[in-house]
């Protein structure tokens, strides 16, 4: 099984963004987008799946759409980030973090 998760902070006042709407997309080899997961972060800003990947997941492309537009109030040029990545192995676990402010962000991702 495959796990993906991600857990976003604050870096205003250090605190875990919670309830910030997210959502994946698969895109396949022809460039379509289908809806992988949509969730919200948990009280402690973070979104944690267990899943099986088969080979066509493998080899698609992934976009992660994060909603921060709404955790800002709308309070900030931007409204979402948008991270692509990969889930090349079906075994293994996919952790992207970040760190948001309303005037920026960072992530990092673990290998």
């Amino acid at each position: 099984m495959a796990i993906f998760s991600t857990h976003l902070l604050n870096s205003v006042d250090g605190s875990h963004a919670n309830n910030v709407s997210i959502e994946i997309y698969k895109i396949d080899k022809h460039n379509n987008k289908s809806l992988f997961l949509k969730e919200k972060t948990d009280k402690s800003g973070r979104i944690l799946k267990e899943f099986k990947l088969n080979k066509q997941d493998c080899e698609s492309n992934y976009e992660m759409l994060i909603n921060i537009g709404n955790y800002f109030m709308n309070n900030n040029m931007i409204s979402e980030i948008s991270v692509k990545f990969k889930m090349k192995k079906p075994e293994k676990k996919y952790h992207i973090p970040l760190i948001i402010s309303p005037h920026g962000y960072s992530l990092w991702w673990s290998k």
